[in-house]
This record gives C-alpha cells, sequence and structure tokens, in this order.
C-alpha cells in the first residue's frame, strides 16, 4: 500500500530560492484520497484494510508535502494530453480529510496557484508506483519567505514580558532593602506591614522558598506525598500526548503503531487517556480536605461563599495561563520553520486570536471546541467546571447534615447515568476509542471526543469520588483512627496497580469487536470502567496514608517532590509549546520506537518544568501572594472565621 506520510525533502526544496523566483520557491503539505477502483486488486485490500476504522489507519487517505517547483519541472516534462490525463477532479468524500482552509493564511490563493500543479504531480507518482489515482487538495503552503509579519499583538507580549520582569526586578530589590536579618529567614516568613508584603510579592527569593518550603502543620505534612503523585501523573500525560503527536505528525513505520492494538500490553498507551481520571480524583479529595479544615474554622458557611471562592480560584489560576495563552497567539509561529511548522503553530496562533476568550472563561470544552486554543486546557475547563460543583455539593453537605448520604449518593448516582445516557443515545462504545484517524487530527473531528471526552458532565464520577474520599479521610482523621491494616486490605493495595493495567487492557474487547448499539450493558460499562479508577485510586491513597509499604512511603514523601508537585500546573500549561517545537519542528520523518518515543517525552518534562518554574515564579505565586494580602477580607466576611492559627506553609491548593 502507500506509504501514509511522504514528504519532499524540505530543505533541498527551499534552497531552491536563490535560482528560482520568490513564487516558485514554496512547500505545499496536501492530503491526497485514493480514488476507488474495484477493477485494482490494491485498491480491494486498502479497502478491506482500512475498513477496521479501531486498529488501522486510513490507508487511501494519504499525507504529503510538495517542492512546487519539483513538481513544476515534472509537469513540464510532460505533454498536455498526458497531464490532462493524470488530473482528478474532487469525488464524495465520506469522511474529514482536512483542516479548514481559515486556519492558514492565503489558502485559496494557493489552491488556485498550485492546486492543479500538484494533484497532477501526485497523480504521476502513484500511476507509476501503484496504478492508482487521487483528489489532492492543498492544505497550506509555506516557504522561507513567507514569514508572519510582526504586529501590534506580538508587541504587546513583549511589554507585559517587560513589565514583569521590571515588577520581579524592583519587588526582589525592595524585599532586599527591607531584610533586617543577615540571614535567609526574613524571605520565609510573612512580615507584619501588608502593604510591605504586597510590595514583595513579585521578590524572586521570597517565591524561591515559597516554592521550596516545607509544610509545618500536621495534616498538610501526612499529604505531602500528594506532590509526588502529581508529578507522576503529569509525566503519564505527557507520554499519551507524545503518542498523540507522532500520528498527528509524520513516522515512517505505520504498520508498527497498527500492530500495537493488536498487542494488549499495547492497550495500556493506547488507552492511558483513563489517567486523567486521577487528576480529578485528587483534585475533588483536596477540594474537601480544605473546605472541611476551614469550615471546622467558621461560624458558618453561606452560599456566597461559592462565588467568592469561584473567584479567587480565578485569580490564581488565570494570569500565568493567559500568558501562555499569549505565548501562543504571538511569538510560537516565529520560531521556527518547516514543513510541518504551520500545521502546528500558525493553526494555533490563529486559533487562540479568535477563541481566546472560551480559554479565559473556561467553557473551551464546550464553546468551539472543535477549533481549540492551548488543546490540553480543556481540562482547565473541566477541572474549573467540577471546581464550582464540588463546592455546591460541600456547602449542601455542610448545610444539611441530616442528609449527607442522601446527598453523596444523588451525586454518584448522577455521576453514573449522564454518561450511560450520553453513551446509550449517541451509539458510542463502552470505552473511549483512541483510533489512529482521529489522531491525526488530534481528535478535533472525533463525535466520541467531544461529546463524551472534554465535557465535565461526563467527568464527574472520579470528581464526586475524591470529595466523598476526602470527606471521609478528614472524618477519620479527625478521630485518630490510626487506619485497618489487615491482610486482606494489603493484599487488594497490592493488587490495585495489576488491576489497573487489566482496566485499560480490558478495553481491548471495543476494538476487535463492534458490538451492537445502543446497549444497555455497553451504557453502563462506560461510566463503570471509567469510574473505577476513583475507586483504585481510594485504596492506593488509603495505603499511602496509612503506611502500608514504608519503602514506597519514603519515595513518595522525597523531598524534591515538593517543587515539582507545586510546579505540576505551570509545567501543564508550557509542556504543549514543547510538544508543537519537538515534533511540529521536525524536518525528517522520524522512526516511531519505544526509544524515540520515551527520549521525547523526557525532553517535553524537562522543558516543561523549566519553563513552568519561570512562570510559577514570576506570576502563578505572586499573583497568589497578591490576592492573599489584598483579598482575604472578602471571604471573612461572608464566612465570619473564628481566629486562624497562624500558618505560612499550607500545602499548595487543589488547583495546583
Amino acid at each position: 500500500m502507500p506509504k501514509i506520510y511522504d514528504y519532499d525533502d524540505y530543505d533541498r526544496c527551499v534552497a531552491q530560492a536563490p535560482k528560482a523566483s520568490a513564487e516558485d520557491a514554496v512547500y505545499c503539505v496536501a492530503r491526497t484520497i485514493i480514488k476507488p477502483d474495484q477493477e485494482s486488486s490494491l485498491w480491494r485490500l486498502i479497502e478491506n484494510f482500512t475498513n477496521d476504522t479501531k486498529r488501522h489507519f486510513r490507508h487511501d487517505h494519504l499525507d504529503r508535502g510538495f517542492c512546487i517547483e519539483r513538481c513544476r519541472q515534472l509537469v513540464n516534462s510532460l505533454d498536455v494530453h498526458r497531464a490532462e490525463e493524470l488530473y482528478v477532479d474532487k469525488f464524495a468524500i465520506s469522511f474529514p480529510y482536512i483542516m479548514h482552509a481559515d486556519l492558514f493564511n492565503n489558502v485559496s490563493d494557493d489552491r488556485a496557484r498550485y492546486g492543479r500543479l500538484i494533484n497532477i504531480c501526485q497523480n504521476y507518482a502513484l500511476r507509476q508506483q501503484y496504478n492508482l489515482s487521487g483528489y489532492t487538495e492543498i492544505e497550506y503552503c509555506t516557504g522561507p519567505k513567507r514569514s508572519t509579519p510582526i504586529d501590534g499583538l506580538d508587541i504587546s507580549f513583549l511589554v507585559i514580558m517587560g513589565l514583569i520582569l521590571l515588577l520581579v526586578i524592583s519587588s526582589t530589590w525592595y524585599d532586599r532593602y527591607t531584610r533586617k536579618q543577615l540571614d535567609n529567614e526574613h524571605y520565609k516568613k510573612d512580615l507584619p506591614c501588608r502593604k510591605t508584603m504586597v510590595l514583595t510579592s513579585f521578590s524572586l527569593v521570597r517565591n524561591w522558598y515559597r516554592l521550596v518550603s516545607r509544610s509545618k502543620d500536621q495534616l498538610n505534612e501526612d499529604l505531602k506525598f500528594f506532590q509526588a503523585i502529581r508529578f507522576f501523573t503529569f509525566c503519564l500525560v505527557v507520554v499519551g500526548h507524545c503518542g498523540d503527536l507522532f500520528t498527528a505528525t509524520w513516522f515512517a513505520n505505520t504498520q508498527d503503531r497498527e500492530a500495537e492494538y493488536y498487542n494488549p500490553l499495547g492497550h495500556m498507551l493506547i488507552n492511558g487517556s483513563l489517567i486523567v481520571q486521577s487528576f480529578f480524583e485528587m483534585s475533588g479529595f483536596l477540594l474537601s480536605i480544605h473546605f472541611c479544615t476551614t469550615q471546622a474554622k467558621m461560624k458558618r458557611i453561606s452560599w456566597a461563599a461559592i462565588l467568592v471562592t469561584v473567584g479567587y480560584r480565578y485569580i490564581r489560576l488565570t494570569p500565568a495561563y493567559a500568558f501562555v495563552l499569549l505565548l501562543h497567539a504571538t511569538w510560537l509561529p516565529k520560531l521556527q520553520d518547516g514543513p510541518l511548522w504551520p500545521r502546528g503553530a500558525e493553526v494555533e496562533r490563529n486559533l487562540c486570536r479568535r477563541n481566546w476568550w472560551t480559554n479565559l472563561l473556561y467553557v473551551n470544552n464546550y464553546v468551539n471546541a472543535d477549533e481549540p486554543c492551548l488543546q490540553q486546557a480543556w481540562y482547565l475547563a473541566c477541572d474549573y467546571q467540577l471546581f464550582t460543583v464540588g463546592l455546591i455539593i460541600l456547602v449542601a453537605v455542610t448545610k444539611y447534615k441530616k442528609y449527607v448520604v442522601h446527598i453523596f449518593s444523588i451525586s454518584g448516582a448522577v455521576a453514573i447515568l449522564i454518561p450511560a445516557l450520553v453513551v446509550y443515545f449517541n451509539h458510542f462504545d463502552g470505552v473511549f476509542l483512541v483510533t489512529l484517524q482521529a489522531e491525526r487530527f488530534i481528535y478535533w473531528f472525533d463525535e466520541m471526543y467531544h461529546k463524551i471526552y472534554i465535557p465535565f458532565h461526563t467527568n464527574i464520577g472520579c470528581y464526586v469520588g475524591g470529595i466523598v474520599y476526602g470527606y471521609l479521610y478528614y472524618r477519620v482523621r479527625s478521630s485518630d483512627n490510626k487506619g485497618n491494616r489487615s491482610g486482606f486490605l494489603k493484599f487488594l493495595w497490592y493488587m490495585t496497580v495489576p488491576c489497573g493495567m487489566l482496566t485499560l487492557m480490558i478495553s481491548m474487547i471495543f476494538y476487535s469487536n463492534d458490538f451492537e448499539k445502543p446497549s444497555l450493558w455497553i451504557s453502563l460499562f462506560f461510566p463503570l470502567h471509567k469510574n473505577a479508577w476513583a475507586l483504585f485510586g481510594a485504596i492506593i491513597l488509603y495505603g499511602i496514608i496509612y503506611n502500608y509499604n514504608r519503602f514506597i512511603k519514603s519515595v513518595v514523601n522525597f523531598p524534591v517532590f515538593v517543587p515539582l508537585g507545586r510546579l505540576t500546573y505551570c509545567a501543564y500549561i508550557c509542556h504543549v509549546f514543547f510538544l508543537k517545537n519537538f515534533f511540529y519542528g521536525t524536518r525528517d520523518i522520524p522512526h516511531f520506537s519505544n526509544v524515540s518515543m520515551y527520549t521525547k517525552v523526557i525532553s517535553v518534562i524537562v522543558a516543561s518544568y523549566i519553563l513552568g518554574a519561570i512562570v510559577a515564579l514570576t506570576l502563578e505565586f505572586p499573583i497568589s501572594a497578591l490576592q492573599k494580602h489584598l483579598l482575604s477580607h472578602k471571604l471573612e466576611k461572608i464566612s465570619k472565621p473564628e481566629p486562624p492559627k497562624e500558618n505560612n506553609n499550607e500545602l499548595s491548593p487543589p488547583s495546583a
């Protein structure tokens, strides 16, 4: 069968620029759809193989890169009749095959100028090698003289970055100027003057100590291992995203990727998207713990506290998020070039300029989700919405204590019923199917992705599970319970990881079978399978909290994980910046293997934490400090707190 990814040498193509006119120094990326031909045995093979859409690529859908100068020379060497014979008009195509033209610059002009040329050029190759033909459509064109001009928004990013740098330098200097102690204790404690604390909020040294400080509160010390779990969960998320980007860009050995779908162990990576449920469960658990801890100090909790708390969270999360969004909308496309770079960077720039408001309102998992800016930010929107729902549940539990069991039971039932109904009425399978064809467009055209994977109403289960577990843990901890250390529970704890792996592998049945749908058992299987992750997470947390294995407890409590865990939020919002640079910036088609895969994973993780640390120290932590010193009295007016005990080293909020 024809190669799915086949690109002309980009650097050799643009090297012809001095010899050719500027118009001809162009490189076009296109999609080719092979025209059905039942008389061809090869076409019948392609059609039969492609019909298994769950485990195979569409081998009638090809990605191609054309050097316009090469194609022009080829077509000029053909006689007029031969060229006319090779041209194929567009025919009926039953699946999404190309990105929208308005995502790129000047596509209409390029299609009018070069569309016929590359159509003939591609069909010449298909006829010569495979005796097939197809319709080829330009997705975008690029070249050395097609750089994006600098505009006002680009300048504004530099101005904002300069202002942040000025704030950091001046705040750091002022913090040092007010230091009365010779040692570093000055930076580790809040100063008695609120005005001074506001002026030192951007102090780099003070924020560094905020990052590396150890909690002195017993509850936070007990849950310190959460920072390690955050870090490892983020690493697994990067593994999944790197797997997606291999398919969304290009690689040579597509047959090896297809073979993974026949290997049960391969489905641990394929269905690894379930790992994001760990983030939801942790967020719900920590929200519940912090709420119960705060509520114990309050005389009352009002419904208005929900709005204030949600507003607090917005102020804390959004500045760092908006900074990274602005980076993607301005300077990302100017960092590199290459055959794939416009698909990764130019599209991101245009979509961020078009849909930035959906991100900043945290509705991007519902509004314009098929044209995402910072696609990984669907999680931030979903988590923000779940945070709001979680607060409502916890306030209800606090105000109506007699109905705690009823409230939690109804929440759990809703968490199962909603996704079950979505699966049933949309005729979906029992798991989120990660198909190779959907990965080629990073799920933009995938119905299951939009209706079941990214909406908050289908991700309630693990978040509610985390809230319930956090509530129960707080109640048990308040009674000084030492925990159940029975042999049976220890056995369950040790079996959790193998059961989690089996849960991922059992998804294989929906890839190898096409069950009749709609089906009641499939509809129930989906939420139960997905929310089993909450049960596994609860068992793991229980065993770590009550020290089932001292070695594992010592590893997850290793001090280095404290700053790494606190940086996870900023590393998460930064990591797609490096995914785009490492994958879309390549010149040569790579070979997919475990070594190449995990080399990229390590590179992305290290780079994300470096940039994430910069963003956290200069934006996230300073904004959090300003919020604390300027706005803390707002919540006090609503909740009427008792005087709290002084504690300047609290565990990072669940948003981190």
